[in-house]
């Protein structure tokens, strides 16, 4: 048996001086790079397919240094609310996934990971050090939890600042706070059991708010005389809308206005 595993272990070291050695040559070293990947990658990081060093680290894998070399610097990225909480996310691979091929996209979107992944930053962010104050203060925009012991797995979701990334796509223009999970779940957004108050009733402009263009000339040129409601207003939306849609108008039908 000693001697069985004895041979083995040298056939394993031999495989791997020979590997070594032949990762001196680039053809080889291609070869082998090809003979070890687990899949394609997405076509965004197609061009570095045979150049697997770009994005991971000998014996550690994909690190967060090697994704920020390239990323670090997306002013768009950083500079959208949506996205924005990138500045304070210490960790890549969690949510950006490679190699699942060329028609699917590295991302997703967990929202429970997430909030892990927020409480984990926590844990190794310092106050002591100006980077990590600069993180945690970023932190504070989309983790509701200040500790790491304020965390509870069960609730994980409950941790994350729903408004800190969805703000800008609020439909409710504020009018219902800040507390999305009042009403909304993360399977969906659609609220279950909600039903849309009666097309006769008059009070739309609790909930909604009329577009730009009906606070313009457009509402008396246009939007009035094709609903044939001349004498319509602005907050009187169930003259001309069908709850249907707001393209859906009183007795004339669906509007294509573009």
């Amino acid at each position: 048996m000693t001697k069985l595993v004895l041979s083995i272990a040298l056939v394993i070291v031999g495989v791997a001086a020979a590997t070594l050695a032949l990762l001196h040559f680039t053809p080889a070293q291609v070869a082998v790079q090809r003979a070890v990947s687990p899949g394609e990658l997405s076509p965004r990081h197609a061009y570095l397919t045979d150049r697997c060093q770009s994005c991971h680290e000998s014996t550690v894998g994909v690190t967060v240094a090697k994704c920020t070399a390239c990323h670090a610097t997306s002013e768009r990225l950083l500079g959208r609310q949506p996205t924005a909480f990138h500045a304070s996310v210490a960790e890549c691979a969690t949510c950006h996934i490679e190699h699942q091929g060329t028609s699917v996209r590295p991302l997703v979107m967990d929202h429970v990971e997430l909030a892990r992944l927020g409480v984990r930053t926590l844990q190794r962010a310092s106050l002591t050090d100006a980077d990590s104050a600069a993180t945690l203060t970023s932190l504070k925009t989309w983790l509701k939890v200040q500790r790491p012991d304020q965390f509870d797995e069960s609730s994980a979701r409950e941790a994350l600042n729903c408004a800190a990334c969805h703000d800008r796509n609020d439909p409710h223009l504020k009018r219902f706070g800040s507390d999305c999970a009042q009403c909304h779940a993360l399977e969906t957004w659609k609220v279950r059991g909600y039903q849309h108050p009666s097309s006769r009733s008059k009070e739309c402009v609790q909930c909604h708010q009329a577009p730009p263009s009906h606070f313009m000339m457009h509402f008396s040129m246009i939007s009035q005389k094709f609903a044939r409601k001349e004498n319509a207003r602005v907050d009187q939306c169930f003259e001309c809308h069908n709850t249907t849609s707001w393209n859906d108008i009183v007795d004339v039908g669906y509007y294509k206005h573009h």
